[in-house]
């Protein structure tokens, strides 16, 4: 069908919607909610109908903002919309819920299919729950993130930097709260000539993932050649891998795994080796933080899964070092994108309010690298990592990085202020903090409108083996509206955030 676009001004959210008439529909017979191709120019869509009776008439398909915005499809420009046979990928899927083991072939065509958004969220969700159930083995997971990989662009770094190609990354499985370590020790890393084009993803886990914090000071969102372009510029990058074309189909498996907060390992691995692949990472740190709270409970798992990332990563060519630490709170004292941000300028900046914890966490895993990567002798990764963060060099590459990604300021920690609406909590008797419960975290901040709210969230002023006193202050709560405050203290249970 050769139709004409119309504009609809209403967002649809993650899956590609288009509109069409009724009638029109019928006589194709074309069903709601199948899926159709849509094509303009160069452009191929898969995208779900809907069906109407008076927005759009035979003729017409109405285009949601997801596609006019995203494709630059103009207001009544012609498309042409195509039925296509149901993917092999679905008939796949089913026979991986049946408990059968899938081919690298049919891995592939599901990865693809999904990066394409030729099967519905639904289809993908079942898929997503095989990680869970029957679950994959280690073969099928290196086929995943391999497909993963393929199923979008593969950025190359070698003709960029004078170092071989080399280029090397940190990346945390997350889960704990307070995410300041990326920021603190990639402009510690690029200031030494290494390069580290590090990206990061949304909140998944946290009431903060990095892009989110990241986006307080810089813009994070760029196309594969304005990537290559900061790279170039200053040996390092911090963005959003989600605007990339890099492992797309693993951007659709988080969008849809995001909505239940949890994630498998398998899945956990096969998404970030896929990231590092399409990233041409060459050496590359995996932080596995453990404890109560974390995604890791106890020490064996942590060994588990970091053997895994080791085999796999061996698999497709990367080295790969893991940096276990068994965690009884979060890395920072700020919770929540304007907070954690001034908890990672603080330490940039040398001021005395800095979160100590967080700061040796972070050096201690840029030292880690610095090793790895032949720029440190071993033994001497800390003191190398802490010299440039103490000259003051860190913050400089900070703002160089920042500023060749677009942003338009240099901010400093004090100029990083929360919500207007807060309240103190007390201690209600002495003790010493013995840990600080990252899931209470988790559902305190994200009542009070964290990671979309940029300055909502929560400062701790106890941490792990603090000290209390009856009376003292041990957590502030913050929120931009007072509907927005009173929901994060109904959450909140404070005998549950610290365990004394």
């Amino acid at each position: 069908m050769y139709l004409k676009t119309k504009k609809i001004d209403i967002e649809t959210g993650n899956e590609l919607t288009i509109l069409l008439n009724n009638t029109q529909a019928e006589q194709e017979g074309i069903k709601e909610g199948q899926k159709v191709m849509l094509a303009y120019g160069d452009i191929e869509l898969y995208v779900e109908v809907q069906q109407t009776e008076t927005k759009v008439k035979a003729g017409e398909v109405g285009i949601y903002e997801e596609i006019w915005e995203r494709y630059r499809i103009p207001n009544g420009s012609t498309v042409v919309i195509d039925i296509f046979n149901r993917p092999d990928s679905i008939d796949y899927i089913k026979k991986k819920l049946l408990g059968q083991r899938l081919s690298k072939d049919e891995i592939y065509a599901i990865t693809a299919d999904i990066a394409k958004e030729k099967i519905r969220d639904i289809e993908t969700a079942y898929f997503m729950s095989c990680f869970f159930n029957p679950g994959f083995d280690e073969e099928e997971v290196i086929d995943i993130a391999k497909g993963m990989a393929e199923s979008g662009d593969v950025l190359d770094f070698k003709e960029l930097r004078p170092d071989g190609g080399m280029a090397v990354d940190k990346h945390s499985i997350g889960g704990i709260a307070g995410k300041g370590v990326t920021p603190i020790l990639v402009p510690i890393i690029a200031s030494l000539g290494l390069t580290i084009p590090n990206t990061s993803t949304r909140a998944i886990t946290t009431p903060a993932g990095t892009s989110d914090i990241l986006e307080v000071a810089m813009p994070i969102a760029f196309t594969n050649d304005e990537v290559l372009k900061v790279v170039k510029k200053t040996g390092g990058c911090m963005i959003w891998g989600g605007a990339l074309k890099l492992a797309p189909a693993d951007d659709v498996m988080i969008s849809v795994e995001r909505g239940l907060h949890i994630q498998s390992y398998n899945k956990l691995v096969a998404s970030i080796v896929a990231k590092k692949i399409a990233m041409s990472i060459t050496h590359v740190l995996i932080d596995i933080p453990y404890g109560k709270g974390a995604k890791v409970d106890d020490a064996e798992n942590a060994e588990l899964l970091a053997k895994k990332f080791i085999r796999i990563f061996e698999e497709v060519g990367i080295k790969c070092q893991v940096h276990r630490r068994f965690v009884k709170g979060p890395d920072g004292n700020g919770i929540g994108p304007v907070l954690e941000m001034r908890d990672i300028l603080w330490a940039l900046e040398r001021d005395d309010r800095r979160p100590k914890f967080l700061e040796k966490s972070a050096l201690e895993m840029t030292g880690k690298l610095l090793e790895m990567s032949g720029k440190a002798a071993d033994g001497k990764g800390y003191d190398m990592a802490e010299s440039v963060l103490e000259s003051g060099r860190a913050l400089e590459k900070f703002w160089e990085i920042a500023e060749a990604q677009g942003a338009k300021k240099v901010l400093k920690a004090d100029d990083l202020v929360p919500g207007e609406y807060s309240q103190d909590f007390k201690a209600d008797r002495d003790g010493v903090v013995k840990f600080i419960d990252n899931k209470e975290i988790m559902r305190v901040s994200r009542a009070l409108g964290t990671p979309f709210i940029k300055d909502a969230g929560m400062v701790l002023h106890k941490n792990v083996g603090d000290r209390v006193a009856k009376g003292d202050v041990l957590v502030s709560l913050f929120a931009s509206g007072r509907d927005r405050l009173d929901g994060g203290i109904e959450e909140l249970d404070l005998g549950v955030l610290f365990g004394f």
